[in-house]
């Protein structure tokens, strides 16, 4: 990305700047050009890195879009723009509106719902979920996580209807489970540096199908590095797992044991509660299949969070650690 460009997105801090640097289309196709391709334009296709410029020229019934670029590689000659294999794929929006949909996720210290989302942007509903669920896609961390890691997990959902035809979960009968909320699988990194206004650790949160050591498996192995520190509590699937880490500490909840030395689950109970406070702030209500992207927003966050400094000034500091680094929305895209 150009120095002129990010002295644009790095200059934005009120709502008529954020209007003022996105008002133009063609600047705001640049700046998402700079943002994805930051050393040169690359094919989606086959990864060629030279390509032509062919916006303007004449396609028979129609003249080429602009941004639209041609491989210039002679097995490809694949035609495609900046969105094109991305989660702005064949959009019909401006990107101005993604744009500033973005600047407002990452200028909220817990979130935008669809709703407030739309009414902000001057779009429907289902288009502004459309645009959430998108930029979600976009911030999901798939590197693996090492050094200390803390796994937990907690109940997603609320109490369920009582129907009077039908007998309460649980309650020791046999075959039936104990809860109808959703499992959800926590895991957090601790942070490398700990001096106090430094970034905070990686956090992500998946939805598991049980607390089975099948489930707590399948969650962790492609999240955490075998060389890593693993924390947890008593589970008897986290006891089971830890043996295949280089090293495996838990505490004991149930004789309320909850830190001994070093040995904790405290930041990972502390991203659970992070989440049921913004699914109950802003959200309300998340489906289990799609509550996976709302935990990579909320996890997102959680690295611009800094640890515990002066308190005056700490939620705007965080703020422009996450617009520092805001470009990072569409960097997972290719």
């Amino acid at each position: 990305m150009s120095e002129t460009m990010l002295a644009t997105l790095s200059n934005i801090r009120t709502v008529d700047d954020m209007v003022a640097a996105f008002q133009d289309e063609e600047q705001c196709r640049r700046l998402l050009e700079g943002m994805v391709w930051r050393a040169g334009r690359i094919c989606p296709a086959c990864g060629y890195k030279r390509s032509t410029a062919i916006a303007g020229r004449d396609m028979g019934k129609r003249r080429a879009r602009p941004g639209l670029y041609q491989c210039s590689s002679g097995d490809c000659r694949f035609q495609f723009t900046v969105t094109t294999h991305t989660p702005l794929h064949a959009t019909k929006l401006p990107l101005r509106t993604w744009l500033k949909a973005m600047w407002l996720l990452l200028q909220s210290d817990k979130g935008l719902s669809s709703v407030r989302l739309a009414e902000t942007l001057g779009v429907s509903q289902p288009t502004a979920w459309r645009i959430g669920h998108a930029l979600r896609l976009m911030v999901a961390r798939e590197h693996m996580l090492d050094g200390t890691v803390e796994v937990d997990h907690f109940y997603l959902g609320g109490r369920p209807r009582k129907h009077p035809d039908n007998p309460p979960p649980g309650r020791g009968r046999k075959g039936q489970i104990k809860t109808e909320k959703t499992p959800v699988m926590a895991i957090v990194q601790r942070p490398a540096d700990l001096t106090p206004g430094s970034s905070a650790g990686d956090a992500r949160a998946a939805v598991v199908t049980g607390l089975s050591l099948r489930a707590a498996v399948r969650a962790v192995a492609t999240q955490v590095e075998l060389r890593a520190h693993l924390m947890s509590d008593e589970a008897k699937a986290f006891v089971a797992i830890g043996e295949s880490f280089a090293v495996h500490e838990t505490v004991n909840h149930s004789s309320r044991e909850y830190v001994r030395d070093a040995a904790h689950v405290n930041s990972a109970e502390g991203f659970n509660a992070r989440v049921r406070r913004t699914i109950a702030g802003v959200f309300h209500h998340i489906s289990p299949e799609l509550a996976d992207l709302y935990f990579h927003e909320i996890g997102f966050r959680c690295p611009s969070a800094l640890l515990p400094a002066k308190q005056c000034g700490k939620a705007e500091a965080a703020r422009k650690a996450r617009r520092s680094f805001g470009h990072e929305y569409l960097l997972h895209c290719n």
